[in-house]
């Protein structure tokens, strides 16, 4: 294993009934005003709203709202959330919400403590300093946003979608109730459930020597989600099934799976996956089970064992040699999204294929990526060709 060092500091409280303690976290620090964020109508059907708001009066905290983070979180609300606060100081924002909501929160916490524009954080022009502290009640498991200091936003004007990262972006409590994620629609829970493959996957597929500890902890994530995703299809209220999916996130992506490897795994699924929710706003779990396969695909000749590895310990792959292992775990990968009624092509997309050189362009933006193998914009067009 290499070197390494891995330091959380979000305090997860887990398990049902748990959301009313958001208000207990806040006034222990003393906190008497926030910036409530939110998406949609979901909080306010499954009743995350009411406990939220709730708890907060009853414990005299003050709260301004911003609603309408969407599904692929854009620097227009982010710059409206860094505005609210600008006008209306508050002591720290609780996003309450799914991955979107508490990416949105961060890139607004270190944007209100900025003098500029937020986006010269994602460009890297500028550096984040400093932001409010963020007390997020999570009601859609996936990104692990909740318990990592990763935010993900699009800026449509300029065609990107990019990412910034700092120690002062971890929530410093997230409350994660299993529960009122049962209402989900199915959808979500299947896009999610292949987010969290993903996160896992990006660093088994990204060919660390001596990391097998790691390894095998990321193979069982991934068999628990073979197993718990169907599950959820068929019963969407297994409180069992939902809180082991709800758990699972929150390690896929919260560091611990990097520790021994290269720290930041390769992730040239998601990059390629960014451009699609960019562009046509595809679901990012859609997204992924479209090019992951494709990536790996274009890969794994040259690079047989990380994939050879995965099907023999996933799938029970054997008797082959190392490059027909790879390819046969790569199909079973791809066969399973299927099963869950993913698109795994850009043809289900509804994609033209006249926009391969489109999707190409704008993903070579920020090439080379990758560190399996460094991907030229050669190599993404032709990826993006395999898609099809």
């Amino acid at each position: 294993m290499k070197n390494f060092m891995w330091w959380n500091p979000t305090i997860v409280i887990f398990g049902e009934g748990t959301i009313s303690q958001i208000a207990v976290q806040l006034s222990a620090v003393g906190a008497k005003s926030v910036l409530l964020l939110y998406g949609g109508k979901a909080i306010f059907k499954n009743g995350v709203y009411t406990q939220v708001t709730d708890a907060l009066n009853e414990n005299k905290i003050a709260f301004v709202e911003l609603g309408g983070v969407k599904s692929n979180p854009r620097v227009d609300k982010v710059r409206e959330g860094v505005a609210r606060i600008k006008a209306a100081s508050v002591d720290a924002i609780v996003p309450v919400g799914g991955g979107s909501v508490f990416d949105s929160a961060k890139a607004i916490a270190a944007g209100a403590l900025y003098k500029g524009d937020v986006w010269d954080l994602f460009e890297g022009t500028a550096a984040i300093e400093s932001a409010l502290p963020i007390y997020g009640v999570l009601t859609a498991s996936a990104t692990s946003s909740e318990v990592n200091n990763i935010a993900v936003v699009s800026n449509p004007e300029q065609d990107k979608k990019t990412s910034i990262t700092s120690p002062y972006l971890f929530p410093r409590v997230s409350i994660i109730d299993p529960s009122v994620q049962a209402s989900m629609p199915e959808s979500q829970t299947v896009n999610g459930g292949i987010d969290i493959m993903a996160h896992v996957l990006e660093r088994l597929f990204d060919g660390a020597e001596g990391a097998e500890l790691i390894d095998e902890q990321g193979y069982a994530i991934i068999k628990s989600m073979i197993r718990i995703i169907p599950a959820l299809r068929e019963s969407p209220d297994d409180y069992v099934a939902r809180s082991q999916y709800a758990w699972a996130a929150s390690l896929g992506h919260n560091g611990s799976m990097s520790c021994g490897r290269d720290p930041r795994g390769d992730f040239s699924s998601h990059k390629l996956g960014h451009s699609l929710s960019l562009i046509y706003d595809t679901p990012h779990g859609a997204s992924l089970s479209v090019m992951m396969p494709a990536w790996a695909r274009y890969l794994y000749r040259d690079h047989p064992t990380p994939f050879a590895r995965f099907a023999e310990s996933v799938f029970d792959i054997r008797g082959k040699d190392e490059e027909d292992r790879a390819a046969a775990g790569i199909d079973e990968l791809e066969r399973f999204f299927r099963s869950l009624g993913a698109p795994t092509t850009l043809r289900e997309l509804n994609i033209p294929e006249s926009d391969i050189d489109r999707l190409a362009k704008n993903a070579s933006i920020f090439a080379p990526f990758g560190v399996l193998q460094s991907l030229t914009s050669e190599d993404i067009l032709e990826i993006y060709k395999l898609a099809y």
